[in-house]
């Protein structure tokens, strides 16, 4: 899955957070199933993984579909952030290798930007707890944004912060990592070439190349990519 023979041409990285640089989609999992325990429903990881990478709104959408009627999905899923935000307070899991590989680009001086699903203020607080904030030129929420993925919106919110900031002229000097198929669709959607990182769930489509590639870890991804000197 890792195998790639020509470099790509990158001057500037659009990562995604959870399950990619995180290890949180285990903990929004467990969180997920605790929290229908409380209902008295079985919630197993097929339900789950329809979620994978949509914000708060398109969640609720997908819960409405998965849930009895008789339960609220907006408070089912207020009460289950809740609940992983709780466990977030502590240690925040952050995927093996992802600070070594970020602290290394930074070095080079490469322009670094987050577009998450996730609540941008959420999402900066935890990359400024693991130390990763500091080096990332832009953090986009999905909040923020008018759609969230698979729609480009929060992509292309991160283009264009990034040109604003000088160094790249637009979406064709981008390479996206991403680890679930809507944040794949989302990065596609907005002119990014994206490399691919299959957290839980594996890639449901073949490596694309040069638009879709697939790897087994975000080093080996950021390996395939050749930077301006």
């Amino acid at each position: 899955m890792s195998t790639q023979n020509e470099t790509i041409p990158c001057k500037a990285i659009i990562f995604d957070l959870d399950g990619l640089l995180l290890d949180s989609e285990t903990l929004s999992y467990e969180t997920y199933v605790t929290t229908a325990d409380r209902y008295g429903i079985s919630a197993g990881f097929a339900s789950y993984s329809r979620m994978i990478g949509l914000n708060m709104i398109e969640g609720v959408e997908v819960l409405r579909s998965i849930l009895p009627a008789r339960i609220d999905a907006a408070i089912f899923k207020a009460e289950w952030v809740a609940q992983y935000n709780e466990r977030l307070s502590g240690a925040v899991p952050v995927k093996p290798g992802i600070v070594d590989v970020i602290n290394r680009l930074a070095t080079h001086n490469i322009p670094m930007a987050v577009a998450t699903s996730s609540p941008g203020e959420k999402a900066r607080d935890i990359l400024d707890r693991v130390g990763l904030a500091s080096h990332m030129l832009a953090i986009t929420g999905g909040n923020e944004v008018k759609r969230g993925k698979p729609a480009p919106d929060v992509y292309l919110a991160s283009i264009k912060k990034l040109v604003c900031m000088g160094g790249i002229t637009g979406a064709d000097d981008c390479v996206a990592f991403e680890d679930s198929e809507v944040g794949v669709r989302a990065a596609l959607a907005a002119g990014l070439r994206v490399i691919q990182i299959p957290d839980l769930v594996p890639a449901e489509k073949p490596s694309s190349p040069p638009f879709h590639l697939i790897a087994d870890t975000l080093a080996n991804g950021v390996g395939w990519l050749k930077f301006d000197e």
